[in-house]
């Protein structure tokens, strides 16, 4: 109920506020609890439900403060890959986070506070760690990639007329292969495989 008001206060119909709601908690895993008073959730679950909010209407602008905090690792993951899709669909993301490698490859800008000031962090300095997937792919030969492809690759690889090798973060792959399988022409997916970091081995 507490999410269904809100999403009617983002200008959803009721309808579509349920089933925004419902869709939201049902990534999170936070489904079982959409009838629970939040007095009586865990902190956990009271985490998931917190981050179902931010996520409900699809904001243009979405400002995260440790939100990660408290979640499960299935949640967490869940919640980077909701992350890569507002970034995708041309939404802006703002988060702090202690963790360093958070939504690593993706961020435009970087910042760290020191003695009480932001500053500006080198691509250095920002070197994406963490799981990545390496996605071999195939369009037209002299098909170019779609330019969200590039934006969300960390890096891109000409391998052959038409063909690359793309590295992106792993929450964020899901969004990568949809938009390759989306593009007209569709590009094929030849295969993906996983890293466990940027100059890591394959599995």
């Amino acid at each position: 109920g507490y999410l269904t008001h809100l999403g009617t206060v983002h200008g959803l119909t009721r309808a579509a506020a349920v089933r925004a709601a419902g869709e939201c908690l049902e990534r999170l895993g936070a489904a079982a609890y959409a009838g629970t008073p939040m007095a009586r959730l865990s902190k956990g679950t009271s985490q998931k439900v917190a981050v179902a909010q931010a996520l409900l209407g699809e904001p243009e602008l979405l400002v995260l403060d440790e939100a990660w905090t408290g979640l499960d690792a299935d949640a967490r993951a869940e919640f980077e890959r909701a992350v890569a899709e507002r970034t995708a669909a041309g939404g802006s993301v703002v988060f702090v986070d202690h963790d360093p490698r958070r939504l690593a490859g993706l961020p435009d800008a970087t910042y760290a506070v020191h003695d009480g000031r932001l500053v500006p962090q080198t691509s250095r300095e920002a070197v994406p760690t963490g799981p990545h997937m390496t996605v071999e792919t195939q369009g037209p030969p002299d098909g170019q990639l779609p330019e969200d492809v590039r934006r969300t690759a960390t890096s891109a690889e000409e391998t052959g007329p038409g063909r690359y090798r793309l590295t992106v973060p792993a929450p964020h792959s899901d969004v990568l292969l949809r938009t390759l399988l989306t593009a007209r022409p569709p590009w094929h997916v030849v295969s993906v495989s996983q890293r466990d970091d940027t100059s890591g081995s394959r599995r």
